[in-house]
């Protein structure tokens, strides 16, 4: 709160009135934990950078919610960085929603936390998800390649929801994402249909709907 100054005073009450000691010492513990720290981490002389910038996203998220302009995208800052917490974020974020929810008053303050919520649960997803290909990628003949594929197509989609998530003005890095995970499912498809006799009928309406990939390479 270093900008304190900058903020006008009735968002600055909005902000007091809704602060709960409890639900912030919850989060930094759990936060703590996740970290490798002692919970005595908040205190001076426990000081660490990591877990200093996380509890400081979540004040500035709470600021942003009860209308400080200067804090505005703190939201979306913490959940990038909670969802690279793997494990502990679902807990993390959990924690976080219940000290922000005293503060999200109005529609688009709990669009806001619904945001951030969501957005670090899509990248911990994605991140779970990647983990798996290293063993799918053990897997023999089609039955590594196609779960490999689809499973890399779901990552693929989440990365292009976060980009939604965000907001990027940009629309090329999500034509990108967007289109390899297309482009894995149909490959996927293909690879199903080449090696079976009968393969599942959604597999074979999805192929006959989005067509071949035509064999194009589609690096990992």
């Amino acid at each position: 709160m270093a900008q304190s100054l900058t903020i006008p005073q009735p968002v600055l009450e909005r902000y007091h009135a809704g602060y709960d000691n409890t639900t912030f010492g919850a989060f930094s513990a759990a936060l703590a934990a996740a970290l490798g720290l002692d919970p005595t981490v908040g205190r001076l002389d426990a000081y660490d950078e990591r877990h200093h910038r996380l509890t400081g996203l979540l004040t500035d998220t709470a600021l942003e919610l009860v209308g400080a302009e200067f804090y505005t995208g703190a939201a979306l800052r913490l959940g990038d960085a909670l969802g690279t917490l793997d494990a502990h974020t679902p807990r993390l974020v959990e924690l976080a929603i219940a000290h922000l929810e005293r503060f999200a008053t109005g529609s688009q303050a709990r669009e806001t936390v619904a945001r951030m919520a969501t957005l670090a649960l899509a990248e911990f997803a994605r991140r779970a998800l990647v983990r798996t290909l290293d063993h799918a990628a053990l897997l023999p003949g089609w039955r590594g390649t196609v779960p490999y594929d689809w499973l890399l197509a779901c990552a693929l989609l989440i990365q292009s929801a976060e980009i939604l998530l965000r907001e990027d003005p940009g629309t090329s890095y999500l034509d990108e994402k967007f289109g390899q995970g297309v482009e894995r499912l149909a490959r996927g498809a293909d690879d199903m249909l080449r090696a079976t006799v009968s393969p599942p009928a959604a597999v074979r309406t999805f192929h006959a709907r989005m067509g071949s990939t035509g064999g194009r390479h589609v690096s990992h």
